[in-house]
């Protein structure tokens, strides 16, 4: 590729970057006034710049990708008692219910033996010294 073009486009490149969102879309018109002014044989040299752009979007649409798999990963907080499959952003603590809904624990735990909060709400894990984990709901007594 031409220097002047390689230069033109480095510069162009570097204002994008820098520019604010309101101002791009005048660069960007400044950019293609330039690019559809060449000649086709120019515009032709340039290719191989845009493929090489275009590689590296698609290397960075790749990275985001698996990073956004990851993150979902760390957020698929699951965890299996006797076979059944339980998102623990659904399920919390007596304490942290307690906290969240600015009750006492003793009152909630008060609901659980009493019936308020039905038995398939409540999840007893015997692999976590028989922790109690309540479905994060709002009970009320019918």
């Amino acid at each position: 590729m031409r220097e002047d073009f390689q230069v033109y486009i480095d510069r162009y490149t570097a204002r994008m970057k820098v520019a604010r969102s309101e101002d791009r879309p005048a660069i960007r018109k400044e950019f293609a006034d330039w690019y559809y002014g060449l000649s086709e044989a120019e515009r032709e040299e340039i290719k191989p710049f845009w493929k090489a752009i275009k590689d590296r979007a698609r290397q960075t649409i790749a990275e985001i990708k698996d990073a956004l798999n990851e993150l979902q990963q760390l957020q698929d907080v699951r965890i299996v008692v006797e076979g059944a499959e339980y998102d623990l952003h659904e399920w919390i603590t007596i304490s942290e219910y307690s906290r969240i809904h600015n009750l006492k624990v003793s009152r909630v735990q008060n609901w659980i033996s009493r019936g308020v909060v039905p038995r398939n709400k409540v999840l007893a894990i015997p692999q976590l010294n028989n922790v109690k984990l309540i479905k994060n709901e709002i009970y009320t007594k019918v």
